[in-house]
């Protein structure tokens, strides 16, 4: 859905197509190499020792997630 109105936004204010994807990439870039930093450092995770990975899950996987996934949704 981001991509889509972001998307739409650049075409509804860029002179041209080429010039419109110039600005969408500009804008979605920051955000798209976050998300993919932070699931990549997820992924390393489940390489840890069962016993340890569940172990810093259950006692704090809710933090763990807000902390790298917060910024994607805005505060209530």
């Amino acid at each position: 859905m981001e991509d889509a109105v972001v998307l739409v936004e650049a075409l509804w204010s860029a002179e041209t197509v080429e010039n419109a994807l110039d600005a969408y990439v500009a804008r979605r870039r920051p955000r798209v190499d976050r998300v993919q930093h932070e699931s990549r450092a997820v992924g390393e995770s489940l390489g840890l020792p069962p016993a340890i990975r569940d172990a810093a899950l259950r006692a704090r996987g809710e933090e763990m997630f807000r902390h790298r996934f917060g910024f994607l949704t805005p505060p209530p």
